[in-house]
């Protein structure tokens, strides 16, 4: 039980650290990027993230690169990932092709489909998924799953860290008005606001998708010793998002809507019926191996 109270506390104390470091991160980078504050904020959550899975390590004498996953030598990890971006890039394309089947989604006509915006949309698309992939597996696969492992145990770990995982996917900080002054404590004011979307039950196949992805990322952490399949999948998976957002549409007029959550395109119940099939795959693996 101790050992969850102190998960519980360094997730907290890594929002109330990225709120606070929001004003300056816009303060350095506004005269470059000038965005809304609330992504100055998102992205210093994403910062102290990393500071605090550090200091939560280190707070076991556990910190290392191993453990945030990176272990094992160069070729093999390089190895698995590519591996794991394969084995992501499958289970989007039954998602999607399964969306498309039942007319969820329809190819969107309007599109640039030139030689030229195909392949700048590819290349964006594979970057931005390693970045979230990098970012995320080092926390949640990486840091946070191996503090509580060493701890707790297998099961424990992997519940909690994918229930974090789900949760902070609905934290969403709202635009501040134009006449609004930004100061240090602006971003600790957005923070009980952002939660907003978990008075709302309609998030339950949403939340569960990703729940149960992050289930089947920890299988992979602990049946692989490393965070590279977890980046591979993770990668594979957020990229053909990022592709099948621009190419498709929603139609909202298919009979089956409902299976895919009113807050996403295309998670809901049957990307989670897809993934937890994966899952189970993997589970079944590594009860055999005797890894759980």
């Amino acid at each position: 039980m101790r050992a969850i109270f102190v998960f519980f506390l360094f997730v907290v104390s890594a929002f109330l650290l990225g709120a606070v470091l929001a004003y300056p991160l816009k303060l350095l980078l506004d005269p470059v990027l000038a965005l809304a504050f609330r992504k100055y904020l998102t992205y210093a959550t994403l910062i102290s993230g990393l500071i605090i899975s550090g200091v939560y390590l280190q707070l076991y004498n556990l910190l290392s690169l191993k453990a945030f996953g990176y272990n094992g030598k160069a070729i093999k990890f390089f190895g698995n990932m590519r591996d794991g971006f394969i084995y992501g890039l499958s289970i989007m394309l039954i998602i999607e092709a399964l969306l498309l089947l039942l007319g969820i989604h329809e190819i969107d006509a309007t599109r640039s489909y030139t030689l030229q915006s195909v392949a700048l949309l590819i290349t964006k698309a594979v970057v931005v998924g390693l970045l979230i992939a990098f970012i995320e597996e080092s926390i949640f696969r990486g840091a946070l799953f191996t503090g509580l492992y060493k701890q707790t145990g297998a099961v424990i770990a992997t519940f909690f860290s994918s229930l974090l995982y789900a949760t902070v996917h609905f934290i969403r900080y709202r635009d501040l008005p134009a006449d609004v002054d930004i100061g240090w404590l602006t971003g600790l004011t957005m923070i009980p606001e952002a939660f907003r979307r978990f008075y709302h039950w309609s998030i339950q196949d949403y939340f569960l998708t990703l729940f149960i992805f992050g289930v089947l990322l920890a299988l992979l952490r602990l049946k692989h010793k490393s965070i590279a399949a977890c980046i591979g999948v993770h990668a594979g998976i957020v990229m053909l998002i990022k592709i099948s957002d621009y190419v498709t549409n929603r139609t909202h007029n298919s009979n089956f809507d409902y299976l895919v959550s009113q807050y996403n395109s295309t998670f809901g119940w049957i990307s989670f019926m897809v993934i937890f099939i994966f899952t189970i795959f993997y589970f079944v693996k590594l009860q055999r191996k005797k890894l759980l």
